[in-house]
């Protein structure tokens, strides 16, 4: 015959598996149904043997098992709802970290540096070119060159009939129109001046673009230097604007180019993009600056992190997915364009909710129970309805409210003696 589930236990555990773990964990418990009011033991018998009635039996720790358990205590949490959405993405390059880089100008290919894979820092030299368009450049700087010291002559020489002009005027020696021709004739000497500096800032602008960087240095506008450069100086240089990876190299020595071809590649891998193939009837949850956690197939034991930079504005009419890219720092580079991986999305549910550490929940019998402390050394059971498990809480939609203290590490050892005054004895 069942004994009465309403009775006193006292469970001593000294030299049991509990004790190895914990040392001096003494258990006293006792078995009181959850009811607003105390029921006869006849009713708890009849209410369990016609269904499973939920467990809430009060467990005692007595002070030295209390003191060696460590139990951690969290609060029942009122935070924003999140749920995840999971979907399978591939690595990418970031495009707004990737420089396709051309010929500045019409030429031939005489040297490339670097070939894929390599690390190269910004101004380093990739490519050397034989650039057709540079000697054209140097002779329309000579000439800006020359056009501008006859401008500056010509000024000077106004300038100076200007300034004796206002001499003779002063003595009667010329009448006070010619003066005012004269100031014009200066004013449109400074005019053609300027307008001949420009010309000659365009054309070295170009020559220096066209020029490789040290032999641009060396002619820095001197007409002599650049007069005295060697047919060599006509090849110039392609060069990276940034630290990075070569990703491609699109031509060999040898080709002749123009401003229209990329030639080499250049990629900055400290971040990398994740497009992910996102269900159409999640889509809509998902926004810019959600946060992304990733896993990498190549890399199981590795976790990664992002962020949700862009929605696609349409879904794919082969696969009902919508495109969402999220940018994930890249530490050390191990993030390679093409590998597969799958993106944890956390997404706002609209409402707020209960959450508890994972680490409080325990499942007693087929329930979800957390452990309230009710004292010095007593604990209770109580069962709760879970929901959505996010970045380790989970939502509680029924069992215990906001604030409600519970045992979070240290809630496997309160089961375990919980356990062991929930089965019944037959006799």
């Amino acid at each position: 015959m069942k004994t009465n589930y309403q009775r006193r236990l006292y469970a001593s555990v000294a030299g049991a598996g509990l004790i190895v773990l914990c040392g001096a964990f003494a258990i006293h418990s006792r078995t009181t149904w959850a009811t607003a009011e105390p029921v006869a033991a006849e009713s708890a018998t009849s209410a369990v043997a016609s269904s499973t009635p939920t467990v809430s039996s009060a467990v005692d720790l007595a002070p030295e098992a209390l003191s060696n358990l460590h139990l951690q205590i969290a609060d029942a949490a009122l935070r924003p709802g999140v749920r995840t959405i999971t979907a399978p993405g591939v690595i990418a390059f970031n495009g707004k970290q990737l420089a396709q880089l051309s010929s500045p100008s019409r030429g031939r290919i005489e040297a490339i540096d670097v070939a894929v894979g390599d690390h190269v820092r910004a101004g380093q030299r990739l490519a050397v070119l034989d650039e057709f368009d540079l000697s054209d450049v140097r002779s329309q700087l000579a000439s800006a060159q020359a056009a501008l010291a006859d401008a500056t002559a010509a000024a000077d020489a106004a300038h100076a009939a200007l300034a004796r002009g206002t001499e003779l005027v002063d003595a009667g020696g010329i009448a006070q129109s010619e003066l005012e021709r004269r100031r014009a004739m200066a004013a449109n000497a400074d005019a053609t001046l300027r307008s001949r500096q420009a010309d000659l800032q365009k054309w070295r602008g170009m020559t220096q673009r066209l020029m490789p960087i040290d032999a641009a240095a060396k002619a820095k506008g001197d007409m002599r230097t650049l007069a005295a450069l060697s047919p060599r100086d006509s090849l110039g240089a392609v060069v990276a604007p940034f630290d990075g990876v070569v990703t491609a190299v699109s031509t060999a020595a040898g080709n002749i180019v123009d401003t229209s071809q990329s030639l080499v590649t250049v990629t900055d891998l400290s971040t990398v993009w994740l497009q992910v193939s996102v269900p159409e009837h999640d889509a809509a949850a998902v926004h810019a600056g959600q946060t992304v956690a990733v896993n990498v197939d190549a890399y199981p034991n590795q976790p990664f992190s992002g962020r949700v930079i862009d929605v696609a504005d349409q879904a794919d009419p082969n696969t009902g997915t919508v495109t969402v890219r999220c940018e994930v720092p890249n530490p050390g580079g191990l993030l390679r364009a093409n590998l597969f991986a799958t993106a944890n999305i956390a997404a706002p549910l609209g409402h707020d909710s209960v959450l508890v550490p994972d680490s409080a929940l325990q499942d007693v019998n087929g329930q979800t129970v957390v452990f309230v402390p009710a004292g010095q050394g007593h604990f209770l059971p109580r069962t709760v309805r879970t929901g959505v498990a996010e970045s380790g809480m989970t939502e509680i939609v029924s069992g215990v409210t906001a604030g409600t203290p519970v045992v979070a590490d240290g809630s496997y050892w309160l089961k375990a003696a919980l356990m062991q005054t929930t089965i019944p004895d037959e006799g």
